[in-house]
């Protein structure tokens, strides 16, 4: 969670024609005012005029000042330092809730770029390790449903990687960050891991087996949904020492690590 990821999906809002969220463009406008301000005084001095000219010599010493001798705290830094961490938490905080209607625009965009390799799974049994000497003696529809789905594949990376840049950027990991598993960001039903088990050569980000995830199929999933899922997966019963009639005990299980932090 840094300007970094918040100013990635700033781009990426408008590469995909998305509005970008008042508080972000916002924040980032005044992250840009804190930094410039923090700026050394340039330019001629001798037009100055005696006011300017003092100005001038407070603003370079403020700006000049070496503290301790540590880079960190000279002149305006710790100033400008605080302001970006205060600015951050508040466009976090800020824009987490309106991140659900972005992903419902993008749902639409996500079905309809990976239908074609849904297609070619599920009609044709084509997979990630199908080649394309082994299509090339088949019937015209497998061949064009191989050939769609290599598009298809190439064609969701973007929607994908939008999407996990939401959950890195706004601190919405699915395991709170002790994973960088985001299969379950995709997944319609269970068929998500946490270790890597739907990602290729033990690849992250939007390197998953899209193909391997098909069987339980796929979907853009929001903000809740993903909650909903990984509470669900670790919600487990204690079935054989309960009572029928009893009330269910579900303890948390560590392997799943801390559910992500939701700004409120």
């Amino acid at each position: 969670m840094n300007w970094h990821l918040i100013r990635a999906f700033a781009e990426r809002c408008n590469a995909f024609g998305i509005a970008v969220p008042e508080p972000i463009a916002r924040g980032l406008h005044l992250v840009d005012v804190a930094d410039a301000h923090a700026a050394t005084p340039a330019g001629r001095v001798l037009d100055l005029t005696d006011d300017e000219l003092r100005d001038r010599v407070t603003d370079i010493s403020i700006r000049l000042h070496d503290r301790d001798g540590i880079g960190s705290n000279r002149g305006m830094a710790p100033g400008v330092r605080a302001v970006h961490e205060a600015l951050r938490r508040e466009v976090i905080r800020d824009t987490v809730p309106l991140l659900e209607a972005i992903i419902i625009e993008l749902q639409p965009r996500f079905d309809e770029a990976i239908a074609p390799l849904v297609d070619a799974a599920q009609r044709f049994g084509i997979s990630y390790d199908t080649t394309s000497d082994a299509v090339i003696d088949q019937d015209d529809g497998m061949i064009a449903a191989f050939r769609a789905a290599k598009k298809s594949w190439f064609a969701v990376q973007p929607i994908a990687t939008f999407r996990i840049l939401m959950s890195t950027a706004f601190g919405l990991e699915p395991t709170g960050g002790l994973s960088k598993d985001f299969s379950v960001l995709f997944a319609a039903g269970d068929n998500w891991g946490q270790g890597g088990k739907y990602y290729l050569e033990g690849k992250t980000q939007s390197h998953l087996d899209w193909f391997a995830l098909v069987a339980g199929g796929l979907r853009l999933n929001g903000i809740s949904d993903v909650h909903t899922k990984i509470q669900n997966r670790r919600a487990r019963p204690i079935a054989p020492t309960v009572e029928p009639d009893a009330e269910l005990i579900f303890p948390e299980d560590p392997f799943f690590g801390p559910l992500p932090s939701y700004p409120s």
